[in-house]
């Protein structure tokens, strides 16, 4: 049975941690996970997130810096750089397009599809996942226990959740629909994430999946995952009618 690691240690082979730390937190504007004008977390944080060095974390800031995708101001925050000539310049030609292709379904389809992938995912996931993945999730759930009011940086805590999850699927082909369907409607996530009691909930929903997969329940944790999913289902979709209102 094979051992996945983090994404970092999975995928390093010849390049550097924090070339690939720069390439996840680039992704992650382009698809608007962050968006111009987002605070980010500190080094010490997105050490923890990450599950990477505060070095590493320190020279993947440079090389975004270095892009013009963050500012940083001594004895400030550090902040996205995100406008529309920023995002030009840096993101590939077939970004755009990907984008376009996932937002034009709607989030029935969306939905439908991510409950089969993901459901599959958290069976595989039971089986296969280790002590260290385990131990990973815990690390990631401590964190998110502290950001009830921090939006922004929760979801970027929820995306390596079901990440690391996905990854000990063991299926690099479930692995990629699931990144794909979770970049659907990320500015109505954003949304939802600001009302109160959004995140606690979210939060807890996590905590069930978890147990599930420590007690290596593939039962336990699709019926938790599953459960999850609907909520961001629902969700989703009373804000998007709300937003077109």
């Amino acid at each position: 049975m094979s051992n996945p690691a983090f994404a970092f240690e999975k995928t390093l082979k010849n390049r550097t941690k924090k070339e690939i730390l720069a390439d996840k937190l680039t992704d992650m504007i382009l698809t608007g996970l962050l968006r111009d004008g987002d605070e980010l977390p500190s080094e010490r944080e997105l050490a923890q997130l990450f599950g990477v060095s505060r070095e590493t974390v320190r020279g993947a800031l440079a090389q975004l810096t270095a892009h013009g995708l963050i500012s940083v101001s001594h004895g400030s925050k550090t902040r996205i750089r995100a406008d529309e000539e920023t995002l030009a310049r840096c993101r590939p030609a077939t970004a755009d397009a990907t984008s376009r292709e996932m937002n034009r379904f709607d989030v029935d389809s969306v939905f439908e599809s991510r409950i089969v992938v993901e459901a599959a995912i958290a069976r595989r996931a039971a089986i296969n996942i280790d002590d260290k993945g385990i131990e990973g999730l815990e690390q990631l759930l401590d964190a998110q226990s502290r950001l009830f009011d921090a939006p922004v940086h929760f979801q970027l805590s929820d995306q390596n959740f079901h990440k690391l999850i996905s990854e000990y699927a063991n299926n690099e082909i479930l692995l990629r629909y699931a990144e794909e369907l979770y970049a659907f409607g990320l500015h109505i996530r954003r949304q939802v994430m600001r009302e109160p009691g959004a995140i606690e909930r979210s939060y807890h929903e996590h905590r069930h999946i978890v147990d599930g997969l420590k007690r290596g329940d593939p039962d336990a944790a699709e019926r938790a995952m599953l459960a999850h999913l609907d909520s961001v289902y629902r969700t989703t979709k009373t804000k998007l009618t709300t937003s077109q209102t």
